[in-house]
């Protein structure tokens, strides 16, 4: 008997915080970010260029050739992991910018997947985790009929569920 009213109520609170979360989602502003599309691919076509500069430089250091190499390598490494992060976000934003409302709706989830790539992408991973989170996001856990809560840092969701869901 117990056990049927234990899973009755964890049903009722599952419902409840379903319904919460069906109300933050259709009532969200989605932010529309000035990023034109001329500026996104100005970004990514300048890349190859930065790339060149930066093993030309490391060439004509005036240092041993290993050592030339390994600054080569670190040169390119900083430079994909800012540069290129910062090329994702601005691409981010540009389909924040140009994507349909009802194309932007259609996340089910806490923050948006588009937010959630721009949490990812600015505060907390190396590139390639931020990358793998993403990927993870929009193809498995934005999936479904049920409305989710998932911010790329546990403690993101706890806060979240303490201001607003109960």
């Amino acid at each position: 008997m117990q056990s049927i009213q234990a899973d009755i109520d964890f049903c009722l609170k599952e419902y409840i915080k379903q319904r919460k979360l069906e109300e933050i989602v259709s009532k969200r502003q989605l932010k529309r970010p000035t990023t034109k599309k001329w500026q996104v691919i100005f970004l990514f076509s300048i890349a190859p260029l930065l790339i060149f500069c930066a093993v030309l430089f490391s060439f004509h250091l005036p240092i041993a050739t290993i050592f030339k190499m390994s600054v080569s390598v670190l040169l390119l490494l900083f430079i994909f992991e800012l540069y290129i992060r910062f090329c994702l976000l601005q691409t981010v934003k540009c389909y924040q910018h140009y994507a349909k409302e009802e194309t932007r709706r259609r996340c089910m989830c806490i923050p948006s997947c588009s937010e959630y790539a721009i949490i990812c992408l600015k505060k907390i991973f190396p590139l390639a985790i931020a990358l793998m989170k993403i990927r993870i996001r929009l193809y498995k856990t934005c999936r479904g009929e049920d409305y989710k809560l998932d911010f790329p840092l546990k403690k993101l969701n706890f806060e979240f569920e303490k201001k607003h869901l109960n």
